[in-house]
């Protein structure tokens, strides 16, 4: 028994003992913890110090600065005061006035007004006046343009209907129903091209267009001093003959030569033919070389200022009237033959 309860009694010291060691540690841990907490208070309370400490410091200054600003107020209080008392003491002398320190002064000789509500309003219509009379003016400017433009095109038309009415070459039936097909193309495509708003329409333009249309006027009025279209047309027309006649008399000079034409070349009149028909060959071959080249480039003259119109037509300035393109269109038409060059109207 003595024994037993001695065991028991040392298992419940151990018991003991243990719980108050697990007691121990707690409380250490809780010490531990709340020194630290001591510690970040102490950091906190040193900060918040510091931080008392500069708003102290700016707080004097500041009431320095007041006080200095104060006191410069009062000196100029006083100044204004005496200035004042002077004033009122000499306005039987003098007139009253009042001194302006520094003052710029305008160009103009005028004094500047008081930034109010009024004048603000007052400066922001005349704002508006000066925008709406410089899109007035800007607006005229346009249709003085538009109206030149207009003078141009009709005067154009006017020098294209003199020139080429002028002209007027007897075309075949087919040739003539191949020309009303191919005006009626071109009048679609450009009618097609009107219906393309451009936004550039500009004295560029119109400079190189009447460039153009007065070089070609000057080569349509060289070729009537040289001769007329109608003239030439049956000169060559002629020649044409002349030069299968030609063909025939060279095929019969490559030919192999037989006693007979042996005799007629030895004839001092066919060797006097012979030298005259190479004679008539070569200005045939220059003359047509010429007249290709005057045709080419009069076409290519017509197709430019066709699309220098139709460019023209495209921009903000476009003329009231179709049929001016179709007036050009049936006026410029060159048929692509191989030695004559003919104006469909």
């Amino acid at each position: 028994m003595i024994l037993d309860s001695a065991r028991l009694l040392g298992v419940f010291s151990q018991e003991q003992l243990e719980l108050s060691k697990r007691e121990n540690t707690g409380l250490l841990e809780r010490e531990r913890q709340l020194h630290l907490k001591v510690k970040s208070l102490q950091n906190c309370l040193k900060n918040e110090k510091e931080e008392v400490q500069k708003l102290q410091n700016i707080i004097a200054s500041r009431a320095s600065q007041y006080n200095h600003e104060m006191k410069r107020k009062e000196r100029e209080f006083n100044k204004l005061k005496e200035r004042l008392n002077q004033l009122l003491v000499d306005k039987k002398e003098k007139k009253q006035a009042i001194d302006v320190l520094n003052s710029i002064g305008r160009a103009d000789g005028k004094r500047s007004l008081w930034k109010t509500e009024k004048t603000e309003a007052k400066h922001e219509g005349e704002m508006y006046k000066t925008l709406l009379s410089d899109y007035d003016s800007r607006q005229r400017e346009l249709l003085l343009e538009n109206a030149e433009l207009r003078k141009v095109l009709q005067q154009m038309k006017k020098d294209m209907v003199s020139i080429l009415s002028s002209r007027k070459p007897s075309l075949r039936g087919d040739k003539h129903d191949g020309g009303g097909i191919k005006v009626e193309e071109v009048f679609d495509s450009s009618k097609e091209s009107i219906e393309l708003v451009c936004d550039h329409a500009r004295e560029k333009l119109t400079n190189s267009i009447r460039l153009q249309w007065r070089r070609l006027k000057s080569h349509v009025e060289r070729l009537d001093s040289q001769g007329s279209v109608h003239v030439s047309i049956l000169h060559i027309i002629n020649g044409l003959g002349r030069l299968s006649v030609i063909n025939t008399v060279k095929q019969q000079l490559n030919s192999p030569c037989d006693e007979e034409t042996t005799s007629l070349l030895n004839n001092c009149y066919m060797l006097q033919e012979k030298e005259s028909l190479r004679g008539e060959w070569k200005t045939l071959e220059e003359q047509r070389k010429i007249f290709e080249k005057e045709r080419r480039n009069f076409t290519e003259a017509a197709i430019r200022l066709n699309n220098n119109l139709i460019q023209t037509n495209q921009c903000n300035v476009i003329y009231p009237n179709i049929k001016l393109y179709s007036d050009i269109s049936h006026y410029c038409f060159v048929s692509q033959t191989p030695y004559c060059c003919t104006y469909s109207l």
